[in-house]
């Protein structure tokens, strides 16, 4: 019988990680990774749920930074580091318990899992995975002198550390592609530019991958069957 479990986990810098287990007690675990503003609630990762378990896969969502308690981390303070440690502090976790651990990440979630000590997990898959961008005004980020952060005008404003950006900006995509030693499939929104984008990644590949794309589906997968195809693509890759 499946079970859903509320986990708290410590980081070594005295920061709380939420997430939430549920189980079938397979012997294999997705742990899904978030995007930027992004968190475990979002449909792709709630609905993912019943469809993994159907298929003997428990799932393990957490959020990077979340409002639960002063414990927390804040996206303000986030920074690719910090998701890297706490990603691989998942890591440790699900490794005591399952024999399979496969690593799932949507947009910036792909550049944390491509960082990360992946020795424990099995395969990744990427979800429409962005890319290190080049200019803060890519993104429509403005430097803030006074708050000494980013301000993301995306509508409703984001506030975002220097580090966040400029390690996001710095990051040597290149290199991670090239030494990545785990399986990999990308799974592409076909109406967003994500693709283009990576054609000058996806020659470099050591390792088992392959790449598709969803036609019809924006960034979030929120078209009408797309996120049926986006589970479909991933289970095939996984099984």
């Amino acid at each position: 019988m499946m079970r859903e479990e509320k986990i708290q986990l410590s980081t070594s810098d005295g920061h709380t990680i939420f997430g939430t287990l549920n189980t079938a007690d397979n012997d294999a675990v997705m742990i899904f990774v978030h995007g930027f503003t992004g968190h475990q609630n979002e449909h792709h990762y709630f609905n993912a749920v019943p469809f993994f378990l159907g298929h003997n896969f428990d799932t393990c969502r957490f959020d990077f930074y979340a409002r639960k308690t002063e414990k927390a981390r804040s996206l303000t303070d986030s920074s690719l580091t910090t998701h890297v440690q706490d990603l691989e502090t998942v890591l440790q976790y699900c490794a005591k318990q399952y024999k399979k651990i496969i690593v799932v990440g949507h947009s910036l979630g792909p550049l944390v899992i491509l960082q990360s000590d992946l020795s424990q997990v099995s395969r990744i898959v990427l979800w429409d995975p962005t890319t290190p961008f080049h200019d803060p005004a890519e993104k429509h980020a403005v430097f803030h002198e006074e708050m000494d952060k980013y301000i993301f005008e995306w509508g409703m404003d984001f506030v975002v550390s220097k580090e966040m950006v400029n390690e996001w900006m710095t990051m040597d995509l290149h290199k991670y592609v090239k030494e990545l030693s785990v399986p990999c499939k990308i799974i592409f929104a076909g109406n967003c530019n994500k693709y283009d984008a990576w054609q000058k990644y996806l020659p470099h590949f050591s390792v088992e991958n392959e790449h598709t794309v969803i036609e019809g589906a924006t960034h979030g997968f929120v078209e009408k069957g797309t996120e049926k195809k986006l589970f479909e693509e991933t289970l095939a890759w996984i099984q």
